[in-house]
């Protein structure tokens, strides 16, 4: 099941200028890298990391709490 009003997937889409999440997901679902965002509570830091990334290391708040966009919405 896709989960496209996760908070943080939304601050991600936003972030990288896209207003409809459903459109981030359609231009991203194929790369190599893909934007990911820190998921902790307290950090909304971004990088483009691998498409499958469930635990990158954030640069901002060093936690391993990076998600790729298409972890965070269901579609890997």
């Amino acid at each position: 099941m896709f989960n496209l009003s996760h908070p943080k997937l939304v601050k991600l889409a936003e972030a990288e200028g896209y207003a409809e999440v459903a459109d981030f997901l359609e231009d991203h679902a194929v790369g190599s890298i893909v934007p990911a965002i820190c998921v902790a509570s307290d950090c909304d830091h971004t990088a483009d990391l691998e498409p499958d990334q469930r635990a990158g290391f954030c640069e901002a708040c060093g936690r391993a709490s990076m998600k790729s966009g298409l972890v965070i919405s269901g579609m890997i």
